[in-house]
């Protein structure tokens, strides 16, 4: 065999070879080329819907720490109706109280002046201090447009921007601000964030705030706005017939207090002061009772939403010990002529977590699931730029013909990092609510593949 043939016999054979070789490298090239640009799509996708994810749950902590500050800034606007109306009744009792005390003090010429001069102070006190304690009242609790009632409605408001829907529209702007081509949304929750929070509506539920308003409440205007004294002057007409040397004497009574009525639309404040007398129960008995000898001073004032009742209702700081004052100050409780005090629109129906509707009533989370989307054209392999014909031509398949990325922000509550080290549970009365992102639960991946395929 001629040996030179047969070497020009092989050269055709490493040619094959070599084609064949080629075609596969080409092969992995291209799918080289568009698995990695798969990837850095879905890498720039995956990110853009971690930050729409965040941004969103983001969003809707924003919303629920407006809550506890509105909620706070409504329990300040009651206190200052509570200050304003125990403000103009101690105003009308120290005008009663100088005024009567100037009477009194006839019989020491040397005192009558001082006493003249703190009497009409203390009427010009007491109109200045009724004109503001009703501008105050009305701007801070009138029905209609008052501080307490805007911020209930501005609360409402924004609980809506913080659904599915509105949180669905922060996502989008945040993925299309990394890639114009994005797109994304929130995905419906089945009403769980309507559920997480609730108004209230009965007058149980109101009496949650009124709690958190009478513990907020200064030491003056809660009250009792109390003090008794021994009159060592004013011998009482059980004087040396007892052994109870306390009754010797009459007493000064001062009685006070401010409180909620029972229906939660009306405050109600009231101080009276009274010198008592201990007199003998009898001709024949040696036993002594106590008795209202002189009121001295009384004041009374009422901020409500209906017609002033004009009377005292209960036992404010125990002021019913000076009965006959405590009617006085009835009497003169709503004659103030300012309509102020009539524009108090009760204890508010402010927005609050729906414990019984919770999973977890301490430590309650909410939860955004956000998917993002891109065409898939934007993921830029052979295919889409039309590179290679043929064999050579790999063609790619997309859910819907799209790349998909989902994420999951979680709203949670948790005392910020530096605040005294105590568990506090969750409320809508501390604005201590945070983000994070978490891992999608099976339910969420389900309804996520359901919602792609």
């Amino acid at each position: 065999m001629n040996p030179l043939r047969s070497r020009r016999a092989q050269r055709g054979q490493a040619l094959v070879l070599a084609l064949v070789l080629m075609f596969a490298g080409l092969l992995g090239l291209f799918f080289m080329f568009g698995t990695g640009q798969v990837s850095a799509t879905k890498q720039r996708l995956n990110n853009a819907a971690d930050a729409a994810a965040y941004s969103a749950a983001l969003w809707r902590a924003r919303v629920l720490n407006f809550h506890a500050y509105s909620n706070r800034a409504i329990v300040a606007q009651e206190v200052a109706v509570a200050q304003a109306v125990t403000l103009a009744s101690w105003a009308k009792y120290f005008e009663h109280f100088t005024t009567n005390a100037q009477v009194l003090a006839t019989a020491w010429p040397a005192v009558a002046p001082v006493l003249s001069a703190a009497a009409s102070v203390a009427t010009t006190a007491r109109e200045l201090t009724e004109r503001t304690a009703a501008d105050e009242i009305e701007a801070r609790a009138a029905p209609d447009l008052g501080y307490k009632t805007l911020l209930q409605r501005s609360q409402e408001a924004l609980q809506l921007a913080a659904d599915t829907f509105g949180l669905g529209a922060v996502a989008n702007e945040v993925v299309r601000a990394n890639d114009p081509g994005f797109f994304a949304f929130a995905l419906g929750d089945s009403g769980a964030f309507n559920r997480f929070t609730r108004r209230h509506a009965s007058d149980d539920e109101r009496r949650r705030l009124q709690a958190v308003v009478n513990d907020s409440l200064d030491r003056f205007v809660k009250g009792p706005r109390s003090d008794d004294l021994r009159l060592l002057l004013l011998p009482s007409s059980c004087f040396g017939t007892t052994s109870n040397v306390d009754r010797w004497f009459r007493r000064w009574r001062k009685r006070g207090g401010t409180e909620m009525s029972p229906d939660l639309e009306r405050w109600q404040a009231v101080d009276t002061g009274s010198i008592h007398d201990y007199r003998r129960r009898g001709f024949l008995s040696s036993g002594c009772r106590q008795r209202e000898w002189l009121p001295v001073g009384w004041g009374a004032a009422e901020a409500t939403d209906h017609a002033p009742m004009n009377m005292v209702t209960g036992n404010p700081g125990d002021t019913l010990d000076n009965a006959v004052a405590t009617l006085f100050a009835s009497v003169e409780m709503s004659g103030s002529g300012y309509p102020g005090f009539e524009r108090y629109s009760g204890i508010e129906r402010v927005r609050e977590l729906d414990y019984a509707a919770l999973a977890d009533r301490r430590f309650p989370v909410t939860q955004v699931v956000v998917l993002a989307r891109a065409e898939a054209e934007r993921a830029r392999t052979a295919n889409t730029l039309n590179v290679g014909t043929g064999r050579l031509r790999l063609f790619e398949k997309f859910a819907g013909n799209r790349v998909w990325a989902m994420s999951v922000g979680e709203v949670y509550f948790r005392r910020p990092p530096g605040a005294p080290e105590r568990i506090e549970y969750a409320s809508l009365y501390n604005p201590y609510w945070q983000v994070r992102l978490a891992e999608p639960t099976a339910a969420q991946r389900a309804a996520a593949m359901a919602y792609v395929h």
